[in-house]
Formats: C-alpha cells, structure tokens, sequence
C-alpha cells in the first residue's frame, strides 16, 4: 500500500484511473495538477482553518490534499445546513463546496509550474470532524492521516483476498464522515482501486452501474430496502456496513441478494473501526480488528485501544458490551447505548440537540426526544406546548404542528433527526424521583395516536352532486387519520362516479389511471405538500375495484426520496399498489 498523498501527488508511474464521475473517467495526473493549483490559490490567502463540504468525492478528495499541502488544518462538517454552519463557523477561515472549487480550478487557464514542493509528513496532516455529542453540542474529533491510513493498512489484509485487482468501490454512504472518507477516498486511493465520484443516493442509483466483482459501501439503511431489482444486477465481491448494529434478518436478506454476506465495521467518528462481523447467525458476536484490544469497564461499557485511536491509552465507549463466554473472550455482543446518543439511518443523531432545538421555538415549553422502543427507528417526540403554541395545535391540528417544528429542526440538522411521531402534552411523565425514564417515555407510544380530521378543504362527494347535475368524481370518504408521514382514507366507491360510465358497459372497473389520481390528490392534502409525479414504479394492479367496494387507501410519505407510496386494499385482499416519485412543483 502507498501512501495518501504520495499516490496522489509524487508517486512515479504510469498515469493510473483514481475515479469515474458520470462518463468521464480522471486520472492522476490530472488531479495532482488540480491539487497544486488549489493548494497554490489556499497558500495565496491568511488561513490556517478550512471548512471542505463537497458532494462529489473527486472534488472533496482534490480539496483534502490541497488543504493539507497547503500545511492548513481540514475541518469537515457533518452537514451544509445553514444554521449547523452557524454553529462552528468560528473554528474555520475558509469554507470550500463543490461550486468555490470548481470556480478556483477554473481561474487557472494554463498549467502551474511544478515547484516539486516537500509532502507534508502524515503525522502533521490534521482533520476536524464534527459529529453529535451527548451534551448536544457539535463534537469536534481530530484525526491525522497518520491514524486514517493506520487503520486502512490494518484493515486490508482482511479483506484483500477475496478482491480483485480492478474491482471498483461505490458508495452510498457519504465521505464527509469518516466511515466515508475511509472506505470511498482513503482505502481506493492508497491501494490503487478506481471509486465511482457520485455519492449514490437509493439502490435505483447504482443499479445499472455494479458489476461483477465490484465493492459496495452501504449503510445499515440501505441494506434495510433493498430494491427487488438487485436480484437480477451482477453480484459485488464484498458489501461493507457501518453507522449502526443491522438486524440479523436484514442481513439475511443481503446475503440472498447479493451472494455475500455484508461485512459490518463497527466504530465511531472518535475511534475508527474498532471490530467486524457478518451475521450469519442470529446475534452475531463482533470479532476486534487487528491491533485493536477490546475490554469493559467498570460501567459494563466498553473500551477499546489501538495504534490507530489514541496509542496505549483506553478510549471508553458509551456501547454496553458483555463478552463471550465460549472462550474466545476477545469476542463480544452490544447491549445498547449508555448515553443519549442513537443511530438513525446510519447517522450518530444527539436526543440532546433535538430537544433543544424544539424547545427553541417559541411554541415549545419542553420536550423529550427518544426512540419509541428498540425495534422502532423512527425518532420520536414528547412535546409540551406554550400558550401559543397550544392555540396553534388546536387551529391547525397535530400533523401541522408537527411538520413545522420539523421545519424548524430542519435549518440546523440533517433529516435522520427529524422527528417522525409526535405526542402532545400537558406534562412529560415522569418517576417518583422527578426523572424521565425511557421506559416511562415510551408508554405513551404503546398505543398509536388518536386519529385528528385534516383542516385543509376536501371535497367528499355525496348524492346531491347528482342532484346538481356536478359529475362525482371522487370516492365518499368514510373516515381519514394522518400521523406524520402516513395517511389512511376508507373510501365507499358509489356507483355513480363519473368514471363507471362506459367503463365497462354491465361490468363497471375503476380505471388504473383514477386510482393513481387520487393517490395523488390524497397525498397532496395529507401530507400538505405540492407536488408534480414525475414516475410511477413498482405499479401493480392485482383485482378491479367495482362500485360499492369498500376501500383503505394507505399512503406513505418519504420526503428524503421524494415519493409516496401508495396501497389500496380491502379487508382481506389488495386491489393495487405502486410508488409515486415526485419532484417540488415551482
């Protein structure tokens, strides 16, 4: 294995492929060139401390090396989002995104000489992360280059022989955390593998580009919705996890569609990788990397110490962990969290921030954030509301209120710490002892929440518009609840809808085409948003609705991809069902 920046920058050689970004593919020399001129323009300013968030990973990798070669310190923010940019912007002189960049490479119209400029010793090379803490806070954790290529070089003789040589690494998983940075820009780099630039978003992204052989960076998320269509792609060599334990079935899965199963890497921002597993049994225990010794403490959490965390000292974990028993006492099993911060979607999301946020706005007296039990990953919660805020809960109802505290949430964190489920009341429960146990909190999610009418207008047809000669044009609605992000309407399908009529002549059927209408016109009511379909997949049509049927339609909202999900069923079987995908409508 090389090192980072000498197989970037000085390594001698032929011009080698370090990445593919659409069609184009980038070579070498050509970024070496990029890190020069980059580094030339940083050496030209009074900064020390430059803050890099990029999209592409060609461009962030060009903006690491530049920053180092620059002798300047990278931090790197866990998100772009204005408010969160607010919070550390003291730590920082320069802030650096894909379009600055582009726009500095650009100024450069005919190539810098090469000065042969000395490589900044590993050791010297730092980089601020910035992830949750307990406190919730932004978390600053510096690592050197010395550390992330320790760890890479531990690592790989693990992996390495069931690689090929020209295998490719993508990822779905972002490089801005260091589980990113290490496996899509550190890893390919010094071992000389070409990564795909594009940080693929869902599963339809890299379907048609995997090839038989290839390395996929994925998070416990994604291996969670698999697309069905994953079955039929070429089959990768190795399929890496991290950002949270994944449940054993999950993992099953994987292996059924991938013909491997996923290799998890267990760490944090703070330690690196620390232990592996692949879960071909149930509870798998996780095994230490090379290097790493695992203990517990006397809080029964457990510590870990390696060349690449912190030397000889201990770094102690916040992750409950009891041991093997069987013998092989290096191996151990997690037993949840000790402090309040969870893993949702495969991000480190602080209960503690969430809190403080909500209770930032003014419709906020107190609040409790928390995780409904161990088998729900959808953030929820307790929320007590002012005077004010009261007035606007019973004016505009629960799934309203909800959305725009999610909004207000939203200018500071990523999605993942968007509260999904909501209560609302008058005093968060609490123990004899005056504290908020978990166990105390989650009882108010045991049952689901009352369902509330939607305030927005909606026509619900009846028989006057017969009378008026008005053709009907939508179901009679039955009844309707919304929480959060799904939406259930029981519809009474009347004979006379104008779209039996010729349709068919003694054997009415409610066309596809109107059902996927009013999945629309539904979805935009119940989740108050505008939007525009722009595909339809996974339509299936597997029984006609006819007049007088009486219907659940379920709509299901995932704003991160931009689609809703939609279901019609009756009490036993299911009419229809398919995925709108929808973009903003201006």
């Amino acid at each position: 294995m090389t090192g980072f920046l000498t197989a970037l920058i000085t390594q001698d050689g032929p011009n080698i492929p370090v990445c593919l970004e659409g069609d184009t593919c980038f070579y070498r020399d050509q970024l070496a060139a990029n890190i020069h001129e980059l580094a030339h323009y940083i050496g030209q300013g009074n900064v020390k401390n430059i803050a890099l968030h990029c999209q592409s990973a060609r461009l962030f990798l060009t903006g690491l090396a530049a920053i180092w070669q620059a002798g300047c310190h990278a931090i790197l923010p866990a998100s772009d989002k204005p408010g969160y940019l607010d919070e550390i912007a003291s730590q920082f002189d320069l802030f650096l995104d894909d379009a600055k960049i582009s726009h500095i490479l650009a100024s450069f119209t005919s190539p810098l000489p090469n000065d042969h400029a000395a490589l900044p010793a590993p050791g010297q090379c730092r980089a601020t992360f910035y992830t949750s803490g307990s406190t919730g806070a932004p978390k600053a954790v510096c690592k050197t280059l010395a550390q992330l290529e320790a760890e890479m070089a531990m690592q790989t003789p693990l992996w390495q022989a069931r690689l090929n040589p020209d295998a490719r690494i993508l990822g779905l998983v972002s490089h801005q955390h260091i589980y990113g940075l290490l496996f899509r820009v550190i890893w390919p780099v010094m071992t000389g593998r070409v990564f795909i630039a594009t940080q693929a978003r869902f599963w339809e992204d890299v379907i048609a580009d995997i090839k038989t052989g290839d390395i996929i960076i994925a998070s416990p998320a994604h291996l969670q919705r698999l697309h069905p269509d994953l079955n039929k792609a070429p089959h990768p060599a190795c399929v890496f996890c991290s950002g949270g334990p994944l449940d054993q079935p999950s993992a099953a899965q994987s292996h059924a569609t991938f013909g491997v199963w996923p290799t998890e890497i267990l760490g944090s921002t703070e330690t690196g990788g620390i232990a592996w597993r692949q879960q071909t049994i149930p509870d798998a225990p996780w095994t230490p990397l090379p290097d790493v010794k695992a203990a517990v403490n006397e809080a029964g959490c457990l510590m870990v110490t390696a060349p690449h965390i912190d030397g000889e000292n201990w770094h102690h974990t916040e992750d409950r962990a009891v041991f093997d028993k069987t013998g092989k006492t290096h191996r151990f099993r997690l037993r949840g969290r000790a402090d309040r911060v969870v893993k949702i979607e495969g991000k480190r999301i602080s209960l503690s921030r969430v809190e403080t946020h909500l209770k930032n706005h003014d419709w906020v007296e107190d609040a409790a954030a928390l995780l409904p039990d161990e088998t729900d990953n959808r953030l929820a919660a307790i929320v007590v509301l002012t005077p004010k805020g009261q007035t606007c809960l019973d004016q505009l109802g629960t799934f309203r209120v909800g959305q725009t505290l999610r909004s207000h949430i939203a200018h500071h964190e990523d999605d993942a710490a968007l509260p999904r489920r909501w209560r609302f009341v008058s005093t968060i429960p609490t123990d004899s002892q005056g504290k908020k146990p978990l166990h105390v909190l989650r009882t108010l999610f045991d049952k689901p929440a009352p369902p509330e009418t939607i305030t927005a207008p909606m026509p619900v047809p009846s028989k006057t518009h017969a009378i008026s000669n008005q053709p009907i044009v939508l179901p009679a609605i039955a009844g309707q609840s919304v929480e959060n992000d799904l939406a259930r309407f029981n519809m009474r399908i009347e004979p006379e809808l104008l779209y039996f009529q010729g349709h068919f002549n003694g054997a009415p059927v409610l066309p596809g085409v109107v059902q996927l209408h009013w999945a629309v016109h539904y979805a935009r009511i119940a989740f108050d948003i505008v939007i525009t379909p722009h595909e339809i997949t996974q339509l299936k049509y597997r029984k006609v609705i006819s007049p007088n049927d009486q219907i659940h339609l379920i709509l299901e909202c995932d704003r991160i991809r931009g689609q809703v999900k939609f279901t019609y069923s009756g009490t036993d079987t299911s009419y229809s069902s398919g995925i709108i995908k929808f973009s903003k409508a201006d």
